[in-house]
Formats: C-alpha cells, sequence, structure tokens
C-alpha cells in the first residue's frame, strides 16, 4: 500500500509504500476511501505535539470501508462503511474512561499523532473506535458553504 509518512518536524511528507498490515485482536483493517486534512496534521508537521510519534502516518478525519477483521470485533461486518476518529483508543479503565471522558485518558493515543492514521490505503484502527457511516453517504462530496445570499 502507498501512504504518506511524517518522519519529523519541519520535514516534508514522504510518499512511502509498506505491506498492508493484518488485523490482529479488537482491530479493523480498513480500505480507505478519504481522509480529511486538517489543521492538527499541520500542528503535527509544524512540532506542535511535543508527544507525537515520529515517523507516523497523518490523518484523523478518515473514511472507508472495511477489509477485514480481527478476533474479537463485534458489530462490523467486511464491507460495511466506517468513520475513524481522533482518539486511536485508550485505556478503557482508568476514572476518565468508566465515565464516558476518554480523551483525557492519560494512557490513549491519538490518530495521526501517536498512532499512524489515514494518509494511507489502508489503516488498522481499533475495533471500538470506528464507527459505522450510514449506508449512501457520499464521503468526497463538497459541502455546501454556510454562507447565506
Amino acid at each position: 500500500m502507498r501512504a504518506a509518512l511524517a518522519t519529523g518536524v519541519d520535514t516534508p511528507l514522504s510518499l512511502i509504500d509498506r505491506e498492508i498490515p493484518e488485523p490482529g485482536p479488537g482491530e479493523v483493517l480498513v480500505k480507505i476511501t478519504a481522509c480529511g486534512l486538517c489543521f492538527t496534521d499541520l500542528n503535527l508537521l509544524r512540532g506542535h505535539f511535543p508527544f507525537a510519534r515520529f515517523p507516523i502516518i497523518p490523518g484523523h478525519e478518515i473514511t472507508g470501508t472495511v477489509a477485514a477483521l480481527g478476533d474479537g470485533v463485534a458489530g462490523l461486518s467486511v464491507g460495511d462503511a466506517v468513520g475513524a476518529q481522533f482518539l486511536y483508543d485508550s485505556c478503557r479503565h482508568c476514572d476518565y474512561c468508566v465515565s464516558g471522558d476518554q480523551i483525557l485518558c492519560p494512557a490513549k493515543r491519538i490518530t495521526g499523532i501517536t498512532a499512524d492514521g489515514g494518509y494511507a490505503e489502508y489503516g488498522l484502527f481499533k475495533g471500538g473506535y470506528v464507527t459505522p457511516l450510514p449506508a449512501g453517504l457520499d464521503p468526497v462530496a463538497r459541502r455546501r458553504s454556510c454562507a447565506r445570499a
């Protein structure tokens, strides 16, 4: 698969070839349809996240289809349209996680910053952190402006 790799701060992305990953237990392999460009991605490349991991595949606004499922993933099937989010995973047992504030988990990983993201043909994500998308949703349709005439 092809992927855009960030190798460090103030360094251009590199287009690389990698093997398509195999999902392990609890993981979902997603064939990526689209990945948005967010200012967070630019902040990564500018060095605004001292906790970032390099090299990393950026991108956290991800849509695609399930290509394969690891053991133990429930509620998804191969071919399902899904979205992956900013929160890659969390510990699921600290006070923040059990109260529904997983984004505050001290052990969380962030898609495209501390775990590989969506600037690739395929991505490997945690089963509980991808969301089924409605049938017929066009992930690359242009949004109309909110400006009023």
